[in-house]
C-alpha cells in the first residue's frame, strides 16, 4: 500500500506546481485516510475479525466441520504410518501440500537424521514356555489378530515390538514385578524375590513403560514382558470387548518405546542436523536388555505356568489364574525364552511447520502442534489430533480469507514426527530453535489425540492458561446431548460438573503437566506455558483400552468413540478459539494470581509431606516461603498496575507482554534438576520414576522419597542435592517476582 503512494508521488513531481499542491494534499488526505482505515481493522476487540460484526468465536464456531474431520482422519488411517517410515514421509508431504493450498503464509518441511528402532518384518519376535529338554511347549504370537476393519490386515502391519529394546534372545526364570514401579521392585525386595538375571512381567497401566524397563535393567534383569492386564483393559469381561465395545480383546497389544529419555538419543541436547556429532550407539541411553509386550491371551499362559508364592492380594489381576510370584515355573526345569530381534537404526523424520503470519507483532508465536506418526493406523493417538489440527487450519484460513482477520501475532502449526519414538521431532525442533523459541513463544497448545473416551474434556496446563481454557471451554457448545438436557450447555459446565477440582468448587480440574507428548520441551527445557487438551474417559476406567494397538482404527473413532464427531468437533472448536484468543488479544492474559496460588498449595503440599523429615535436619523453609510470598505481592502489584496501562502506546504494551512471558522462563534453571540435565524447569516436572506425570518441586520431593531406606553416605548425598535445589527454586522464585518489575533490582 505505502509502495504504490510512493510512486504516486513521484510522479507527481513532473506536474504543474498548482497541480502538484493539489496532488499532495490529495494524497496525503488518502494516505492519512488509508491509515486511519488500517489503524480501525486492526484495532477491534480481542478475538473479532476486522471485517463484518461477527466475532471470530461465532465463526469458528460454525466453521467447524465435522464431517471435514472424518474425511482427514479416513485419509490419515488408511495405512500404518510408525515414524522414520516411507509412509511417514508421504503424509508429512500430504500435511504439507494441504497447508500450502489453504494458502499459508510459510510451510516448511524440517527432516532430522535420528535413531529409530523397528522389529524385523518376517522374524517376529516371541515368548516362549520350554520344558526341561528346552523344548517349546507354548509360543506367543508375533502379531495381532485382525477382527474388524477391512485394513487390519494390511501386509505392512509391524509385528509386536517395543522401540529401542535390544536384541537377545535369552532363557530364564520368570518373575512377575506387579505394574513394575518402583515400589513394587521394592516390595518385592522385602519378600526376598531378586530379579536379578531374571526375566520381569509386569503390567501397563500406572507408570510410563520406559520406567519399568529402567526399574527392571538397573536391578540386573535379564529381560521384560509387558502386558495389559485385563482388570483395566477389559474391565466388563473378556466377552464385551473390541469390536463391540471400546475395550481391549485377548490379541491386542500395546506397542511403545522404552526409552527413557527424549529426542534423538545420539545426539542429546542438540539437533539431529547434518553437522551434529552423534555418540556411539553403546555410549547412547538406549536400553541395555530385550523388553517385549504381550497381549493378555499371552500373558495368561505365561502365569499360568509360573510358580512360586501367590502374590499380594491387590497384585492380583483380571485373569483367569493364579498369579504367583515365581521366580521361575511350576514345572521342574522349566524355564521362559524370550527372543527379540527388534534393531536401532538411523532414518529421517520430517516435521512439517506452517505460519499465518501476525499483523502487528509477526515476531511473536503462539504455537499448535500434534504429532503424525503412530505404532499402526493410530485412529485415536495421534490421527484424531492431526484432523483436528488440519480442520483448525483450515478454520483459521477460512477466518482469513472470508473475513479480512489476520491475526496480532504469528499463529504456527506444527506437524511432528516420530513423537511415538520420545518425543523425537518437536524435540529437535525445539533443540534446533530455542533460542527463539524462548524468546518468542507466547504459549505452545497440544493435541496429541482428540477422544479417548466421550465422559469429559480433559486439561493439563501450566497456570498461567487456566483462564484462557477455562473461557473457551465457556464457549464451545456441549456435543453431549444428555448433558445438554441436563442443564449443561457448555463443554465447560460437563467438564466442571464430572472433573470438579477438589480444592475449588464449582471449578474444573486441571492436571499437571509431565512429559507425556510434544509439549515437553516448551514447557520443561525452554519455559513456555503449554496446554494439552482432549476428550478423555470415565477416570473409574484409568486406562484408554486400545492404546497403540492394532484395533486404534477409523471405525473404532467412527463407530464407538464419536458417532458424527461432535466431541471432536468441539474439542477442534475449544482449540481454534484458544488460539485466535491468545494470538488477538492486545495484552496477555496470563493466569498470574493462579500461578501465585499454585505455588503457595505446592509448597504446602511439600510441607505435609515431607515437613516434619525437613524440621528434623534442621533445614529452613523460610527463604522458600518468603520468595512465594513475594512472588504474591509483585503479582498483586503488576495486576493493579495494568489498570493504569496506556493501551495506546505499543513500548507500554509490549514492555508488559515481554513481563508476562519471562513469567515462566523465570523458572528455568539452565543446569537442570539435580542428576537430571535434561529437565530445566525447577517448578513442574515430572517425577523421576514417572515420566508421564506431572509433579510440583519434584526435584525437593524426588531427594526426598525413600530418603531414609538408604545408606547413611547416599543419605547424606540427598540431602546435600535437597538443600542446593532448595537454595535454586528460592532463587528463581524471587526471579520471576523480580520480572513483574521495572526495578533492575
Amino acid at each position: 500500500m505505502v509502495d504504490s503512494l510512493r510512486v504516486h508521488l513521484i510522479s507527481s513531481e513532473r506536474k504543474m506546481p498548482g497541480q502538484r499542491l493539489i496532488f499532495l494534499v490529495l494524497s496525503g488526505l488518502t494516505f492519512l485516510a488509508l491509515v486511519a482505515l488500517s489503524l480501525l481493522l486492526t484495532k477491534g476487540s480481542r478475538g473479532t475479525p476486522r471485517h463484518g460484526r461477527e466475532s471470530a468465536d461465532d465463526f469458528i464456531i460454525k466453521e467447524v466441520d465435522p464431517e471435514s474431520i472424518r474425511n482427514y482422519l479416513r485419509h490419515l488411517t488408511s495405512r500404518p504410518h510408525p515414524g522414520g517410515t516411507k509412509a511417514e514421509e508421504e503424509n508429512a508431504h500430504w500435511v504439507a501440500d494441504s497447508w500450502r493450498a489453504l494458502g499459508l503464509d510459510e510451510v516448511h518441511l524440517v527432516p532430522y537424521d535420528v535413531l529409530l528402532s523397528y522389529p524385523k518384518n518376517n522374524i517376529p519376535n516371541l515368548v516362549r514356555v520350554l520344558d526341561a529338554a528346552g523344548q517349546a511347549v507354548w509360543t506367543s504370537h508375533g502379531w495381532q489378530k485382525p477382527l474388524y476393519s477391512p485394513e487390519e490386515s494390511s501386509p505392512d502391519v509391524l509385528p509386536n515390538f517395543n522401540a529401542y529394546s535390544a536384541p537377545g534372545n535369552i532363557t530364564g526364570d520368570v518373575v512377575y514385578a506387579y505394574f513394575g514401579r518402583e515400589k513394587d521392585f521394592k516390595q518385592l525386595e522385602d519378600l526376598g524375590v531378586s530379579v536379578k538375571g531374571k526375566i520381569v512381567l509386569a503390567r501397563y497401566g500406572e507408570v510410563f513403560r520406559a520406567n519399568i524397563a529402567w526399574a527392571a535393567e538397573k536391578r540386573g534383569a535379564a529381560g521384560v514382558i509387558l502386558y495389559t492386564d485385563p482388570q483395566q483393559y477389559a474391565p466388563l469381561g473378556e466377552d464385551a470387548v473390541y469390536p463391540n465395545t471400546v475395550y481391549m480383546p485377548a490379541s491386542g497389544v500395546q506397542a511403545g518405546t522404552v526409552l527413557l529419555a527424549d529426542g534423538d538419543p545420539l545426539t542429546p541436547f542438540y539437533p539431529s542436523v547434518e553437522s551434529a556429532y552423534r555418540l556411539a550407539e553403546e555410549n547412547s541411553s538406549v536400553p541395555k536388555i530385550p523388553v517385549q509386550p504381550v497381549s493378555y491371551g499371552d500373558a495368561r499362559e505365561i502365569l499360568r505356568h509360573m510358580g512360586g508364592p501367590e502374590a499380594p492380594a491387590e497384585w492380583r489381576g483380571g485373569l483367569d489364574v493364579t498369579y504367583r510370584l515365581g521366580p521361575g515355573m511350576a514345572e521342574a526345569g522349566w524355564t521362559l525364552g524370550l527372543e527379540v530381534h527388534t534393531h536401532n537404526a538411523r532414518a529421517t523424520t520430517y516435521d512439517v511447520v506452517g505460519v499465518i503470519r501476525g499483523s502487528e507483532e509477526p515476531d511473536r508465536y503462539v504455537i499448535l502442534g500434534n504429532h503424525r506418526d503412530a505404532w499402526v493406523f493410530g485412529g485415536v493417538d495421534p490421527s484424531s489430533g492431526t484432523a483436528a489440527l488440519l480442520e483448525v487450519t483450515r478454520v483459521l484460513t477460512s477466518l482469513k480469507d472470508q473475513t479480512g482477520w489476520r491475526p496480532r501475532r504469528s499463529v504456527v502449526v506444527c506437524s511432528w514426527g516420530s513423537e511415538e519414538y520420545g518425543l523425537v521431532g518437536s524435540k529437535e525442533w525445539a533443540e534446533q530453535f530455542g533460542k527463539q523459541l524462548m524468546d518468542r513463544t507466547v504459549a505452545y497448545i497440544n493435541v496429541d489425540l482428540t477422544i479417548e473416551g466421550n465422559y469429559s474434556l480433559r486439561t493439563l496446563s501450566a497456570p498461567l492458561l487456566y483462564d484462557t481454557v477455562f473461557e473457551a471451554a465457556a464457549k464451545v457448545p456441549n456435543p453431549d446431548a444428555a448433558e445438554v438436557a441436563a442443564g449443561r450447555p457448555m463443554v465447560y459446565d460437563t467438564w466442571a460438573a464430572r472433573l470438579p477440582d477438589g480444592d475449588h468448587p464449582g471449578r474444573p480440574r486441571v492436571d499437571l503437566v509431565g512429559s507425556g507428548s510434544d509439549y515437553r520441551s516448551f514447557m520443561h527445557n525452554l519455559g513456555v506455558p503449554v496446554l494439552d487438551i482432549c476428550y478423555t474417559y470415565d477416570p473409574k476406567v484409568n486406562v484408554e483400552p486400545l492404546y497403540h494397538t492394532l484395533y486404534e482404527t477409523f471405525a473404532l473413532v467412527d463407530e464407538l468413540y464419536d458417532k458424527g464427531f461432535g466431541f471432536q468437533a468441539a474439542l477442534t472448536r475449544l482449540w481454534a478459539i484458544m488460539a485466535v484468543d491468545l494470538a488477538d488479544t492486545q495484552v496477555l492474559k496470563f493466569s498470574l494470581k493462579e500461578y501465585s496460588s499454585f505455588l503457595a498449595d505446592a509448597q504446602e503440599e511439600l510441607l505435609q509431606e515431607y515437613g516434619d523429615l525437613i524440621s528434623a535436619r534442621n533445614i529452613s523453609m523460610a527463604y522458600f516461603k518468603k520468595a512465594i510470598e513475594g512472588f504474591s505481592q509483585a503479582t498483586d502489584m503488576f495486576i493493579d498496575d495494568l489498570d493504569h496501562l496506556d493501551t495506546s502506546n505499543v513500548l507500554a504494551v509490549r514492555r508488559v507482554n515481554d513481563q508476562l512471558m519471562m513469567v515462566e522462563r523465570s523458572f528455568i534453571d539452565p543446569r537442570g534438576l539435580p542428576d537430571r540435565p535434561d529437565y530445566n524447569h525447577v517448578v513442574m516436572a515430572p517425577s523421576v520414576s514417572d515420566s508421564y506425570s506431572g509433579t510440583a518441586f519434584s526435584g525437593l520431593s524426588d531427594a526426598l522419597d525413600g530418603i531414609l531406606d538408604l545408606e547413611p553416605s547416599q543419605q547424606e548425598e540427598r540431602w546435600v542435592h535437597f538443600a542446593q535445589h532448595l537454595a535454586a527454586i528460592t532463587h528463581y522464585i524471587n526471579t520471576a517476582a523480580k520480572v513483574l518489575s521495572d526495578d533492575l533490582w
